[in-house]
């Protein structure tokens, strides 16, 4: 790092601000890019990531009640986090073999923060504290394998809500690495109706029409206060613009060809994206 770009920081001055674990992340967030800059930021992302998992840990820990970590999903949002955690996995063990830090991190904060607290956290509350076994059962589970999955980037926090799971006789950092559950990973996607669905109610107050586990899922996690009061047809607009920008994006062979891989992808799934929300609004 070097002072002249701009880039020095006092190491200790920062723990104490943010604590080591932020610290650590936002490095690591910084530590991919080209012409590394410290960015505060980053190190603020770690320190709100750290405080989330603390909360939805303790969460499933005081509503569990001592039940012993155990895969017995029943729902669809359960069957949903252990494939959303599998697959997860699997791409954030092939960027940690690239040594991409910032994208392997990146891959735990919207796991832990859209997938696990957002949604799976926010759709189970009922039956945890409605006293259901298998919910409990799963949701320790589910966390324990959160845990491990974010120990190298923050390992002090995951630690400690390690040592509070029930029968805990060996630390997490010797905890053997979780084995991927590819039966789980077809159901990857059942959410993808209501996500959809909260994304275009969030923006514009428009509501989709849902049914069965969506309508369920959705009430739960959006909590919507508005009866579909937003402007349908200046949504679908929207819409449709940003869709037509994109495809002219993807359509100019120099972007697709010269971009990053991951940029390409990344503006391929705002397509798919996009495309999705269009069918939903009946546009």
């Amino acid at each position: 790092m070097s002072k002249s770009l701009g880039t020095g920081m006092n190491p200790v001055a920062v723990m104490d601000a943010y604590g080591a674990d932020a610290t650590r992340y936002g490095l690591m967030k910084m530590a991919s890019s080209q012409d590394v800059r410290f960015s505060e930021g980053a190190i603020e992302e770690g320190r709100k990531l750290a405080n989330k998992l603390w909360n939805v840990a303790r969460l499933i820990l005081q509503a569990s009640e001592g039940a012993a970590p155990e895969e017995r999903p029943r729902t669809v949002e359960e069957r949903w986090i252990l494939g959303r955690l599998s697959q997860a996995q699997r791409e954030y063990e092939r960027l940690l073999g690239r040594f991409d830090f910032s994208h392997a991190v990146g891959e735990l904060y919207r796991l832990t923060f859209d997938d696990f607290c957002d949604w799976y956290a926010e759709s189970i509350k009922p039956r945890l504290y409605g006293g259901d076994a298998d919910a409990r059962s799963t949701a320790t589970a589910a966390l324990e394998r959160l845990l491990k999955l974010l120990h190298p980037a923050m390992p002090h926090v995951t630690e400690e809500i390690w040592s509070n799971l029930p029968g805990r006789e060996t630390r997490l950092i010797v905890a053997p690495w979780p084995e991927p559950l590819p039966a789980y990973e077809e159901d990857a996607d059942a959410l993808a109706a209501a996500q959809t669905a909260a994304r275009i109610y969030r923006r514009s107050a428009v509501r989709v029409p849902l049914e069965g586990d969506a309508q369920r899922i959705f009430e739960s996690v959006v909590r919507p206060r508005e009866d579909g009061a937003g402007d349908r047809e200046a949504e679908v607009a929207r819409v449709r613009k940003e869709l037509q920008r994109i495809e002219g994006k993807l359509g100019n062979a120099s972007f697709t060809e010269k971009a990053p891989r991951e940029v390409v992808e990344a503006e391929e799934a705002k397509r798919a994206q996009y495309l999705a929300e269009l069918e939903a609004l009946g546009g």
